[in-house]
């Protein structure tokens, strides 16, 4: 997709910046062509990621051959270039020219169809329109013009920061919405009505969905039913009450074995319990479960009720059992934290695939007076979990930039500052503004105030 007549000189600059504007969404492009406007004239592939349809226009009547050819470096052609710019967001002056930029090449021969080859490969333009930065005009010019969504696209889709509307072109031309698993998606990101946009136009919420799409069972053939993920999920009484009202299953069992009601249960959301209760969900939850409920919901009564019954329950709980600890930190439930520990949960216990630490994740959802308790009580303030080797403290920059909503009332800048004055390494801190997963304003502030460069 190169212009053969670009300097060669100038090549790794056009790639840096093309590969920017496609998978950077923090402005790096934008930064880049700031600080060196020049680079919009470099060649034809920054005519295209930039939606100049001029200057396409005369590339392509001059070398027809590059609307169809496919870019050794990358194994990508013009079209999924322009599809996958994030130029319409980064300057939304630049959307007509996008989608102008991609009817120029569609009418001098580029494959709507057309997929990947080389380290990228399997996507296609339509793909490349839907992932990341959604750009619909350009989903429904490639609609028209043949593209056909499939299933992973509808997937991809609902992750779209397009209000959606990447989706519902979507779904007025998949064929087969009935055996979709896209439903995982919402499902994974609370988004309620997506689901009922999927279940409107046909998708089946008994259809098995694959494990790796919550981010779990990689390579494997493990499937999570609808309300077992919906659950797990802790996701909102209306999304189960929706699902089940729809048909699926409120007793189909995940890959762990658990029914939804006995997860629900050991997450203590009694409210889920009882919308799987009304639908006809099967009781089943173990003592061992009805204690985590119990301790979840900051109820010392009942859970020393049943450790009364059964002086052992403690000392046989799981692994991930004891790491429910991390759930109600993540929450910033600081009560029910300090009742788990004061009944001998672990300050070091690990929960899900991420080896993460309760600490990990009260500072992570902001939860300051949690982690003010963890502290106390001796938790490790330089622990590290097992997938990205960070610390709490990185955990709590991450986390005010992305602002989860799993804690009630979040406050990233109060928990670095009670961080760092415990004494928190910055030893392994920079900030950049490239950094593809920045801290808040505020809380970059605070860094730089305590040392940390950048």
């Amino acid at each position: 997709m190169s212009d053969p007549q670009a300097p060669s000189d100038l090549s790794e600059q056009e790639l840096a910046f093309c590969q920017a504007s496609i998978r950077d969404w923090h402005g790096r492009a934008a930064r880049m062509l700031a600080a060196n406007p020049e680079i919009a004239g470099y060649g034809f592939a920054t005519a295209v990621v930039l939606g100049d349809a001029a200057r396409v226009r005369e590339a392509i009547t001059r070398d027809p051959g590059l609307a169809t050819r496919t870019d050794t470096r990358t194994g990508w052609t013009a079209l999924h270039v322009a599809c996958a710019s994030r130029w319409h967001r980064l300057d939304p002056a630049r959307a007509p020219g996008l989608v102008e930029v991609a009817r120029l090449l569609l009418d001098a021969g580029a494959d709507p169809v057309a997929r990947t080859c080389g380290p990228r490969a399997d996507w296609t333009p339509l793909r490349c329109a839907v992932a990341g930065a959604a750009n619909p005009d350009i989903v429904h010019l490639l609609l028209e013009r043949g593209a056909v969504p499939d299933d992973h696209d509808l997937y991809l889709a609902c992750f779209g920061d397009d209000d959606r509307e990447s989706l519902r072109l979507l779904l007025g031309h998949a064929p087969n919405v009935h055996e979709t698993t896209a439903l995982s998606a919402p499902i994974s990101t609370g988004d309620i009505e997506a689901v009922r946009m999927l279940l409107d136009a046909g998708a089946n919420p008994n259809q098995p969905m694959p494990a790796e799409l919550f981010g779990t069972g990689h390579g494997t053939e493990l499937t999570w039913p609808a309300a077992y993920a919906a659950v797990e999920f802790d996701c909102h009484v209306e999304m189960l009450d929706l699902l089940l009202a729809r048909g699926a299953d409120p007793d189909a069992a995940g890959p762990d074995g658990r029914s939804p009601y006995r997860v629900a249960i050991s997450h203590g959301r009694t409210a889920l319990a009882a919308m799987l209760r009304r639908h006809g969900a099967r009781d089943g939850a173990t003592s061992a479960e009805r204690f985590l409920s119990a301790c979840l919901r900051g109820d010392q009564a009942s859970a020393r009720e049943l450790i009364a019954a059964d002086p052992g329950l403690v000392d046989r709980l799981s692994e991930d059992e004891r790491g429910a600890i991390e759930l109600a930190a993540e929450r910033g439930d600081t009560e029910a934290v300090r009742l788990m520990l004061d009944l001998g949960f672990p300050l070091d216990a690990r929960r899900g695939d991420h080896g993460s630490t309760p600490l990990h994740a009260a500072a992570y959802s902001g939860s300051a007076e949690t982690v003010r308790l963890l502290l106390a009580r001796g938790a490790d303030i330089e622990a590290r979990d097992a997938t990205w080797d960070s610390t709490p403290l990185e955990w709590a920059k991450v986390g005010s930039g992305l602002r989860p909503r799993t804690s009630p009332n979040p406050d990233w800048a109060t928990t670095v500052r009670i961080l760092l004055d415990a004494g928190a390494s910055t030893e392994s801190f920079e900030l950049s503004p490239d950094d593809l997963k920045p801290a808040s304003a505020e809380v970059a502030d605070i860094l730089r105030a305590a040392g940390v460069r950048g």
